[in-house]
């Protein structure tokens, strides 16, 4: 049944890509027209181009990849900006970070580690149903600090956890497998607000964070701010999917049987896993502490990734790591910067910010949080990619805290879980599409607990910002000098 649901969907796609030169004409056309009130004309082919790439990625006319190389192109050559400034994504240090990253969990999966580890965890469930989607949803925590993408850990536990469901039996619509796999995806996502190094969506948005904000994290300080939130809503998400779909049963030993023979089947760990957990290991505690060696993340993480060829470790060789990395993401990271930069240079942001501050002026500014949280949900409606919303959602975030006189850090950090609440519909994230496929769900499914999921999100969260991050010293209207700052 997956495979019949991706073939439609690569269906539909062949048939749309007939729009492409409509839309280029389109493109075109409108470019010729006067700007709207008060925006620039740089401004107004910036926002053209924003709109066209959200037109593709939405649709995926043309890859995901090809779009952002796409912008890359038009901002310099329709005169928004400079090709310099255009491609200078590619050599920011996080655009390095992310690249080191996928390195690094390539190595990983070469070795095997990571599907020990998941195995490992699954088995302490012993075959009881409550307790086997918990040590699922603690599995997907648990990757977040080893793998850097929601879709990439959804990848790995997919087929385990598929595995699992057929040798329980269990049918498409059963709530077991539905609790599952949507936990599963649930969680990968939201989970990788918890770690600066948990999607290239927050790397790009910590990078961010400095560049318009004057404000610059490290692994411990993000980590501090925002795992607690991120924790407290996954482990949350288990009695929401339970209270949706209750289970049929309560125990099944044939999911404890499985894992038990794949563990069998992989034997004592080997030198390659001792390896990888040797030099993750030595990264994260240099993450640790970076406010003693005072070497950036970035530059941590570019070391451990060039030591995986080094002689004596050669954890795998340069050609097939560079076959591996998913030069596809890095290239919308890149564009995602890009569109960000022009937006702002062109005036793009405060334009919007200035007709968004209609909707959240007010003596509540925490309805004005509220506000922010929600429209960073709606916009993320119209992306199946989080770069791409991210690089819309928090730019206009920071225009308009500093027009309502509101800490930019705190109402960014609201921005930031908004942007990654996507779970109303699979086609939402590649992270849902990954579980969808499996046909043990359905979108109706997904709507369901979707919509429980990010009220109950955007509650967590709210009471995060209201009174914890304030102790830790980012409040409503300033930031508190901590480590993280500077």
């Amino acid at each position: 049944m997956g495979i019949n649901r991706l073939t439609l969907i690569s269906s539909i796609n062949l048939r749309k890509k007939y729009f492409l030169i409509p839309l280029i004409i389109a493109l075109y056309l409108s470019s010729l027209l006067p700007p709207p009130f008060e925006l620039s004309i740089n401004g107004y082919k910036s926002l053209l181009i924003v709109f066209f790439a959200l037109v593709l990625w939405i649709t995926e006319i043309l890859p995901p990849a090809l779009t952002s190389i796409l912008i890359l192109i038009l901002l310099p050559v329709m005169g928004v900006i400079p090709f310099e400034e255009s491609i200078a994504g590619f050599s920011d240090s996080s655009c390095i970070l992310l690249v080191s990253i996928f390195i690094l969990s390539i190595a990983m999966s070469n070795s095997g580690l990571d599907q020990r580890i998941a195995l490992s965890l699954l088995r302490l469930a012993k075959g009881k149903i409550r307790l086997t989607i918990f040590m699922a949803i603690f599995t997907a925590m648990i990757m977040t600090f080893l793998i850097p993408t929601s879709a990439g850990r959804t990848a790995l536990m997919v087929p385990i956890c598929l595995g699992m469901v057929k040798a329980m039996h269990l049918k498409p619509g059963s709530n077991i497998a539905k609790s599952i796999f949507l936990s599963l995806s649930f969680v990968s996502i939201i989970f990788s607000n918890a770690v600066i190094t948990g999607a290239p969506s927050i790397i790009y948005a910590a990078s961010l964070f400095q560049k318009a904000a004057g404000y610059k994290w490290n692994y411990i300080t993000w980590l501090v701010y925002m795992l607690p939130g991120a924790a407290l809503i996954s482990f949350l998400i288990l009695p929401v999917l339970l209270w949706i779909f209750p289970p049929e049963k309560e125990e099944m030993k044939s999911a404890l049987t499985y894992i038990d023979e794949r563990l069998k089947t992989m034997g004592p760990l080997s030198v390659a896993e001792k390896k990888v957990a040797s030099l993750f290991a030595f990264m994260i505690l240099l993450w640790i502490t970076t406010n003693t060696h005072h070497l950036p993340v970035a530059l941590t993480a570019l070391i451990i990734a060039a030591l995986t060829f080094f002689p004596g470790l050669e954890l795998h060789s340069w050609k097939e790591a560079m076959a591996k990395v998913e030069w596809g993401t890095v290239a919308i990271f890149a564009s995602s910067l890009a569109m960000a930069a022009s937006l702002k240079s062109t005036g793009v942001i405060n334009w919007f910010a200035q007709i968004a501050l209609v909707f959240v002026m007010g003596d509540n500014s925490y309805l004005a949080g509220l506000t922010i949280i929600i429209v960073a949900v709606v916009i993320r409606l119209g992306f199946n990619n989080v770069l791409g919303a991210m690089a819309v959602t928090l730019p206009l975030t920071f225009e308009i805290a500093s027009a309502l006189h509101m800490n930019p850090v705190w109402l960014g950090l609201l921005s930031v879980v908004g942007t990654d609440l996507c779970f109303f519909l699979p086609i939402q994230s590649p992270s849902l599409l990954v579980s969808y496929a499996t046909g043990y769900y359905t979108m109706f499914d997904t709507l369901k607990a979707g919509t429980a999921t990010v009220i109950m999100a955007i509650i967590i969260t709210l009471i995060m910002a209201t009174f914890y991050w304030p102790v830790l010293g980012i409040n409503l209207l300033q930031v508190i000098s901590m480590a993280g700052s500077g």
